[in-house]
């Protein structure tokens, strides 16, 4: 086993992680913050679409960190290590993306119809937890490879 190049797949798997949660919650509350000068009366809408869009990201930096430290101790060839780290990262990566999407059209549709901010924020909310299960997934992948 070459230890060296798992530890590489488990820095990836840390790394990536956390670039991508900053990327898109930098992308969101930029989104939230250009919506807020827009309609400073929707403050509190707006605020909490990101507070709950940084918590859902958050999870894929979680996501990231379990990865890593599995890839590390579970003794993984480093063949297993590369297909854990993409089969947690590919629907991590798509998840994250469609999300993002999901939330900066509800911020922009708020802006468009304040009246209807309950209903777009549960439709955003369900869409999100859908595109969640994909995330989820990966990480069930990602545990089966390294550990059979």
């Amino acid at each position: 086993m070459d230890t060296n190049l798992v530890l590489v797949w488990a820095a990836l798997a840390i790394w990536l992680a956390w670039l991508w949660v900053t990327l898109w919650e930098w992308i969101v509350a930029k989104t939230s913050l250009d919506a807020l000068g827009k309609n400073p009366d929707l403050a509190w809408i707006f605020k909490k679409i990101t507070i709950l869009w940084i918590a859902l990201v958050e999870s894929a930096a979680i996501y990231g960190l379990i990865m890593a430290l599995l890839i590390i101790y579970s003794e993984a060839t480093p063949f297993q290590a590369i297909a854990a780290w993409l089969a947690i990262w590919l629907p991590w990566f798509a998840a994250g993306l469609w999300e993002g999407r999901v939330v900066a059209s509800a911020i922009k549709s708020i802006l468009r119809n304040p009246g209807a901010e309950k209903e777009i924020t549960n439709s955003m909310i369900l869409f999100i937890a859908l595109v969640e299960s994909a995330a989820i997934y990966g990480l069930i992948v990602s545990l089966l490879i390294l550990y059979k």
